[in-house]
């Protein structure tokens, strides 16, 4: 399997190497010596199958489309490569070292104006392949489309407003981390009306939290909506405001084993990686189970204006357990997150988004500029309900119902296509909690020192 993605991913490249960035697209040159390629057979018998020149560009990927752009194909390409020290160093099971988070490999575009496609592979973190998104898009209007297959579920502005290579900060916080619904299998209608002033999706997906492996066995109706009131006028420094929630209703069909709630890392497995990528704050006894109802609603504000970005996100929610003796337990959890961040180099700023540095560095190519140079500050904060310990699905005397986790740092752009994060994440427990089982160590905190190198095109 891997050899195959290699051979994809020399693919890429190759077709990267072959366009140049910043020339408009051009169509391919027919040569007149060439000797006529033979018939292709139609599927129907009267008539003949329809063969269009392509031309070829490069920017946000490397896209092939005919001269109309009915068709379209866009091959993109995002790596991310982790370096994390964790302080206390002699915790189990998080461990300091280099770890592979992300690594997509997109097949997106369209197939005539009204049919768009996406198809995307993913390496996370655990070391296996999988299907990230597979899916159609109908699109008779920007305000009314229509979208089948999987993809991210539109519940809460951390996860569904912008990809993870637009972050603020590398990870989300605490609440979406750990109990956001990721991406699904399912349908939903969407679009943007009014002008984009309102953004809205509402859908059925057959899914799973963040938390939970993939078992594709619960049922969730989901609505998002965002506002942009002076999307169109108005004060401008308000027009890049958003303002809106989303609201997700579960039931978990099937008993699945909760992964533990950790602070710095995305994952839906719990193999050795994964519980090595974060520190962990709470772990659920064996023998308890996700199964059960689940309500949860966030409510989000967002501005960009000039080189600032503000985000926002109030989340609550609750969501059925079964302990070990087979009661249920439901369980409230509630959480919120600021996140704060401004270009010092002069970049302006109308969402996240690829970001094009006024002043790139490029030695090679003689650009000498510092870049887009991006500091950043985020509060994030989680609480669980005392059911977590009266109901007995954790231990009380070695874990916490709450964490509240500070990053701190800065991410440098040195052109549109390379990424670098530097982030110091300190995160404040409501006890002291077991941080290394053999040795009984105790820590009421876990200091995560977390350098990130990111390519995306």
């Amino acid at each position: 399997m891997a050899r195959r993605f290699a051979v994809v991913w020399a693919g890429l490249l190759l077709a990267a190497a072959a366009v140049r960035g910043d020339e408009p697209p051009a169509a391919l040159p027919v040569s007149p010596a060439a000797e006529p390629a033979p018939p292709v057979v139609a599927l129907s018998p009267a008539r003949e199958a329809e063969e269009f020149p392509l031309r070829a560009s490069f920017g946000d990927g490397v896209t092939f489309s005919t001269p109309d752009e009915d068709f379209v194909l866009r091959l993109r390409l995002m790596a991310q490569s982790d370096a994390k020290l964790f302080l206390p160093s002699d915790q189990d099971p998080a461990r300091s070292g280099v770890y592979l988070p992300r690594i997509r490999t997109y097949f997106e575009g369209q197939a005539t104006r009204s049919f768009g496609y996406e198809v995307s592979i993913q390496r996370s973190v655990e070391g296996t392949f999988d299907v990230l998104d597979a899916n159609v898009n109908y699109r008779p209007a920007d305000a009314f489309q229509i979208k089948f297959g999987r993809f991210l579920v539109p519940y809460s502005y951390d996860w569904y407003d912008h990809l993870e290579q637009f972050f603020i900060t590398p990870e989300r916080g605490l609440f979406p981390l750990n109990f956001g619904l990721s991406r699904s299998a399912g349908g939903m209608v969407w679009g943007n009306a009014l002008d984009d002033r309102v953004g809205y999706a509402v859908g059925g997906f057959s899914g799973q939290l963040a938390g939970l492996a993939d078992t594709n066995q619960t049922r969730d109706l989901v609505g998002y909506l965002n506002v942009r009131p002076f999307r169109q006028g108005g004060v401008d420094a308000l027009r890049f405001l958003n303002v809106g929630g989303s609201v997700a209703v579960g039931h978990q069909s099937y008993a699945a084993a909760p992964l533990p709630l950790r602070t710095a890392v995305q994952s839906s497995d719990n193999d050795e990686a994964a519980r090595g990528a974060s520190a962990v704050f709470l772990d659920f006894f064996e023998e308890v189970v996700a199964s059960g109802d689940r309500q949860q609603a966030a409510a989000h504000v967002a501005l960009y204006a000039g080189g600032w970005s503000v985000e926002a996100e109030a989340q609550a929610g609750r969501f059925d357990y079964r302990n070990a003796d087979g009661e249920r337990v439901r369980l409230p959890v509630s959480g919120a997150h600021l996140a704060v961040s401004y270009f010092v180099t002069g970049e302006k700023v109308e969402g996240r988004t690829t970001v094009v540095p006024l002043r790139p560095f490029d030695p090679a190519g003689g650009r000498w500029g510092p870049g887009a140079i991006e500091p950043f500050v985020r509060v994030s904060h989680l609480r669980l309900g005392d059911e977590v310990f009266a109901g007995r699905l954790a231990s009380a005397e070695e874990w916490t119902d709450r964490a509240t986790a500070v990053d701190v740092g800065w991410n440098w752009y040195p052109n549109r296509f390379v990424k670098f994060y530097l982030d110091w994440q300190h995160t404040a427990f409501g006890k002291p909690i077991l941080i290394n089982a053999q040795t009984r160590r105790y820590s009421k905190s876990d200091d995560l020192l977390w350098l990130r190198a990111q390519l995306c095109y």
